[in-house]
């Protein structure tokens, strides 16, 4: 079965992607999952290198989940493009570049990075819309106005697609998904982790991170991230990347139905490594042929009309409801 795509300009040979994180900025990883992904996000950058938060950064959960909050490790544009530029040649499938959300928050150098990256070989970018969270003022989500401006930037100054990844939390997805739009975005991806999460040992009696709180990933956020597609399908006609909990054939098909064009892995990933992606391509491929699709655009966006229309701000319609206290 033919499972390539094109997606937000990008040819994919299936519609798995490695998602962004730290297994996306070593020479040696970055070839690996190279090889079998549809595409690979690399771990966000900023101009500066970032030594990240504390150890312990990451708390592994039962099942396939994770609570992590790394605060951003990672060598800076100028290390990273040297070993992008190494590796390019040995990675076949599309690379996007992401670009860090404090950097995206400060905004001074955000054309240059962009540039560097281009330079060095990337095909598009991911802007992380994350949050920027610090110990004093706690979480600062990105509002719509800024969103659509640095899109913009970012596309002006490179004319490379761009991916706005959206994060599920104090604002609504469609309002954040029409800023996106409006800044040109060529595609949406969501969600990010979910976020605060927490674990505590009962030996220590305190917080297993070092930052006390952290986001959640992997399998028990798949619901969340499911419904937040399909309220996104319903707001948006650009291309949608599912994320959140993928970790099988069958998951991405559910995504698909929801309304993704193709989907981002990452816990998986780092859990399982590169072999993750040859069979989830197998059993996608079953999936599709159990529901008797030939390829992936068939079921994008089938179980579309089978639950209430969410409309403006009424979360509650899909169990999204905000609290507003």
């Amino acid at each position: 079965m033919d499972l390539s795509l094109d997606v937000a300009g990008l040819r994919l040979a299936h519609p798995f992607i490695l998602g962004s994180g730290p297994i996306g900025v070593r020479a040696d990883d970055l070839v690996a999952f190279g090889r079998v992904a549809g595409a690979i996000v690399t771990k966000s950058i900023s101009a500066a290198p970032s030594p990240g938060s504390p150890q312990p950064r990451i708390v592994k959960l039962p099942g396939g989940g994770m609570i992590n909050y790394e605060g951003g490790p990672n060598p800076g544009i100028d290390a990273f493009c040297a070993t992008l530029r190494e590796v390019r040649a040995d990675v076949p499938c599309p690379i996007i570049g992401s670009v860090s959300p404090r950097t995206l928050a400060r905004d001074a150098s955000l054309e240059r990075l962009a540039e560097r990256f281009v330079a060095a070989g990337a095909d598009a970018f991911e802007l992380d819309f994350k949050y920027v969270y610090d110990m004093v003022d706690g979480r600062r989500d990105f509002e719509p106005a800024t969103i659509a401006r640095v899109v913009e930037r970012v596309r002006t100054a490179t004319g490379r697609p761009v991916i706005a990844k959206l994060a599920h939390g104090a604002l609504p997805l469609p309002d954040l998904a029409k800023a996106a739009e409006d800044g040109g975005a060529a595609a949406i991806s969501a969600i990010n982790t979910i976020f605060p999460a927490m674990r505590i040992s009962l030996k220590s009696r305190r917080p297993m991170l070092s930052m006390g709180v952290g986001g959640l990933s992997g399998t028990p956020v798949k619901p969340i991230a499911l419904a937040a597609v399909y309220v996104l399908r319903q707001a948006t006609a650009l291309p949608i990347l599912g994320i959140g909990g993928i970790a099988t054939g069958a998951d991405a098909a559910e995504f698909m139905l929801a309304g993704a064009n193709a989907v981002e892995v990452y816990t998986a990933a780092q859990l399982d490594g590169p072999g993750l992606f040859p069979r989830l391509v197998e059993e996608f491929a079953a999936a599709l042929a159990g529901m008797g699709a030939a390829g992936p655009a068939e079921i994008v966006g089938a179980a579309q009309g089978h639950a209430p229309k969410t409309v403006d701000r009424q979360w509650d319609a899909l169990g999204l409801a905000q609290d507003e206290a």
